[in-house]
C-alpha cells in the first residue's frame, strides 16, 4: 500500500455502482436513465457519492431510491414562469 493512503472498508449494501444506480432510476422513472445522468446528480449535490479510486464512484442507495426523475424541462419551465411573474409584480409596483 502506498505511503499516506488509508485503506477504508466500505459496506457495499448501502451503495450503488453507476450502472446499478442508473437502472434503479430507470425502473422508478419508467424511462431509460444513463450512468452519466447519475454522475451529474452527484456533481450537483442531489445524491451523495463516495469515490473509490480515481475512476469509480459509488452512489448512496437512499438518495437514489428517493430521487424522482421528472420530464425534461418541467422544473426549468416552472422556474421561468415564477421569474416572469415576479418581474411583472415588481414592475407594477
Amino acid at each position: 500500500m502506498p505511503k499516506g493512503k488509508k485503506e477504508e472498508i466500505i459496506d457495499l449494501d448501502g451503495w450503488y455502482t453507476p450502472l446499478m444506480a442508473a437502472r434503479m432510476l430507470s425502473i422508478t422513472s419508467g424511462r431509460e436513465i444513463k450512468p452519466q445522468y447519475v454522475r451529474s446528480l452527484a456533481r450537483l449535490g442531489k445524491v451523495r457519492f463516495k469515490p473509490v479510486g480515481n475512476r469509480l464512484n459509488l452512489y448512496n442507495k437512499e438518495d437514489i431510491d428517493a430521487y424522482v426523475v421528472e420530464e425534461r424541462g418541467e422544473k426549468a419551465g416552472r422556474a421561468q414562469h415564477a421569474r416572469k411573474v415576479a418581474k411583472k409584480t415588481k414592475q407594477a409596483a
